[in-house]
């Protein structure tokens, strides 16, 4: 039995708003007491004071790794696990790329069990069925048209469900998207080649998702709008967003929000092992890749994913696109468990306590997981890797 611990004069975010001045309770694992007026401190319980903000804790729905955490290394996931609980993250989707079968299958196999640090929500697939038209920082080769028995070997093997899957749509008919929705999967548009007529169709046929919008797909054009096109217009699909400056323009990123009625902009990292790392020289995805800063690129100079956090995502929301805190808040929590089908929680009476305190300036300072406090801020850390040839 976890150690009771009650939130006191804290500002609760829930459901895109702030509520102000409240004492929360959490016991057992979930949240007991939400109260406007003070509440009674059980015995031996955590006594937390404000200033500060309770959220719901990020899910981060797009990430390879990080602080030289692999997801496709077997072994890692858990590792990595415990690196983003400093982001406020207590879900996450660990996120396979297209490689070869041996060393997909692999990786799949090793997304298991409890990582003691944010919960394994699932598995991303970003591929293999993905056009090599629009390979992003990949090699095009690892791409292919669908493969249902490629497709079944990856579900027998995969040792959480595979919750959410790229594809390209136009390597898909609309018979092959009804059964993946079959099997439960969630499926988001990317590295795709889709025409405006091949996008809304593929919207049409069940595809309600966007993965790094704008990113591996032909830009708009006014007269061959594109997947871009198709996404503008139609308001009610979520769409991933890299907030990191590089992937998406301030302006562009503003655009995708105001289009957005009823689907979500789903905050993501799209993080991968080199992030957090000292400037250099990485090798991942058999791709040699260079850290300067917030920037990670292959030598050609294509940006190949990102060093972004989710917390660094929620403040640029607030900055760039000039949302209210408890809307950004909103984007890396509730809207992603939403995206991939689970229940957004949020912060209720009953709800499981996966939560994150933050500072009045959206910084961390406390991770829940469970109602157990698997992180508190203590000071920055290191990478655990050194660029390639140092000592």
């Amino acid at each position: 039995m976890s150690t009771p611990i009650h939130f006191r004069h804290i500002d609760l975010a829930c459901g895109g708003r702030i509520l102000s001045d409240r004492h929360v309770l959490v016991a057992n694992g979930v949240v007991t007491t939400v109260s406007p007026t003070p509440i009674e401190s059980p015995s031996a319980a955590l006594v937390v004071d404000g200033p500060g903000i309770l959220a719901q804790g990020f899910v981060d729905t797009h990430t390879h790794g990080r602080s030289g955490f692999d997801v496709m290394r077997p072994g890692d996931v858990a590792l990595l696990s415990l690196d983003l609980l400093s982001q406020g993250v207590t879900g996450f989707l660990p996120t396979v790329v297209a490689a070869p079968p041996i060393d997909l299958l692999a990786a799949l196999a090793s997304v298991q069990g409890d990582p003691g640090g944010a919960r394994i929500l699932g598995i991303h697939a970003e591929g293999p069925f993905l056009s090599p038209d629009q390979p992003g920082m990949f090699p095009p080769d690892a791409f292919r048209d669908y493969d249902p028995a490629l497709w079944c070997d990856m579900q027998a093997t995969a040792a959480a469900p595979i919750r959410l899957m790229t594809v390209a749509a136009e390597r898909l008919t609309p018979s092959q998207i009804d059964a993946l929705h079959a099997d439960a999967v969630t499926l988001s548009l990317g590295h795709t080649n889709a025409t405006y007529e091949q996008a809304s169709a593929a919207f049409d046929a069940g595809i309600t998702r966007v993965t790094h919008a704008y990113n591996a797909m032909p830009g708009f054009h006014h007269r061959a709008p594109g997947a871009v096109g198709a996404l503008l217009v139609r308001g009610e699909i979520d769409a991933e967003l890299i907030l990191d400056g590089l992937h998406v323009s301030r302006a562009a990123a503003r655009l995708l929000a105001t289009t957005r009625t009823a689907g979500r902009v789903v905050l993501v990292s799209d993080s991968v092992p080199p992030a957090a790392c000292p400037p250099g020289d990485y090798t991942w995805a058999a791709r040699h890749l260079r850290v300067l800063g917030d920037s990670i690129r292959l030598p050609t100079g294509r940006l190949a994913g990102s060093a972004l956090t989710l917390d660094d995502a929620v403040r640029r929301a607030v900055a760039w696109l000039g949302v209210d805190p408890a809307v950004a808040l909103f984007m890396a929590s509730e809207a992603p468990r939403a995206s991939i089908g689970l229940d957004p929680d949020g912060l209720r009476t009953g709800a499981v306590a996966d939560l994150v305190l933050l500072d009045l300036h959206l910084h961390p300072r406390m991770t829940l997981v469970g109602g157990v406090v698997r992180w508190r801020w203590t000071g920055p850390k290191h990478c655990a890797i050194a660029p390639s040839g140092a000592d």
